[in-house]
């Protein structure tokens, strides 16, 4: 899993962090990305770890639906 920080809104507060993973599918993998909002790295980790299965079956489903641009699944958690 790699982790990407999104730069500062213009009102000093984070925009984000993102997390790329890829997932297995049909003897494939897949790359993945979701974008957590929070205010440091270290709560959007937390996010990500305790969401896991919520990311897991959007990106499956996403990936069964064909919803992907260019192979990557997007996924946005609030």
């Amino acid at each position: 899993m790699r982790q990407e920080r999104t730069p500062m809104k213009g009102n000093g507060e984070p925009a984000g962090y993102t997390f790329f993973f890829q997932i297995a599918n049909e003897g494939g993998r897949r790359a993945c990305c979701v974008k957590v909002d929070a205010s440091d790295i270290h709560e959007a980790s937390a996010l990500f770890r305790q969401n896991w299965p919520v990311i897991e079956s959007m990106a499956r489903e996403g990936i069964n639906s064909g919803d992907s641009a260019d192979g990557v699944i997007t996924l946005v958690m609030p």
